[in-house]
């Protein structure tokens, strides 16, 4: 089970001014994520927060690399991924989210747990599309497709329910 303390920053007792905090996502942390499409990794993430009186703006850097399966061959790789992000924490007096990256925590509140947020930045900077550089994938799956390639048939004859439309002009007004 994953130690709270790990992630947790002071939020009452910090002083006003700027203070810097690094944290380090392994393999643990992601296995005790129940469905995450990421299971092993290691990324670095370098906190700067900057104490007002009524707020905290927490900027997030992160790097490293995760591990994720190739779109184009399914072998899993190591995929470099870094990323910077903003997010506020204002004081109020109870807890809500007020946008995607602004929450109200009640004024009192000892500490604030970033592991989730560090978990959504990190799956946040993995591309759509996953695959390995150019020539890094698995031969034998590459060669496989490449003879089995779909070859799309050529649209021989035009629709006649769509013929009828192409009489129409249309004038720009």
């Amino acid at each position: 089970m994953e130690n709270k303390n790990v992630f947790t920053v002071p939020v009452s007792g910090l002083a006003l001014g700027n203070h810097s905090f690094r944290f380090e996502v392994n393999d643990d942390f992601f296995a005790e994520r129940d469905y995450s499409e990421v299971q092993q990794g290691h990324v670095v993430v370098q906190l700067d927060i900057e104490r007002s009186e009524h707020r905290l703006v927490l900027h997030f850097d992160l790097e490293g690399s995760v591990r994720v399966v190739c779109d184009r061959c399914a072998d899993s790789f190591d995929l470099p991924i870094a990323a910077e992000q903003e997010f506020f924490l204002k004081l109020g007096s109870e807890l809500k989210e007020e946008a995607d990256n602004v929450i109200v925590l009640p004024a009192d509140q000892q500490e604030f747990d970033l592991g989730d947020l560090i978990y959504e930045f990190i799956i946040l900077a993995i591309p759509m599309h996953r695959v390995h550089s150019e020539g890094q994938c698995n031969e034998e799956v590459m060669q496989y497709l490449s003879e089995h390639e779909y070859v799309e048939e050529e649209e021989t004859e035009n629709d006649p329910r769509w013929s009828a439309l192409k009489n129409y002009k249309i004038e720009d007004n």
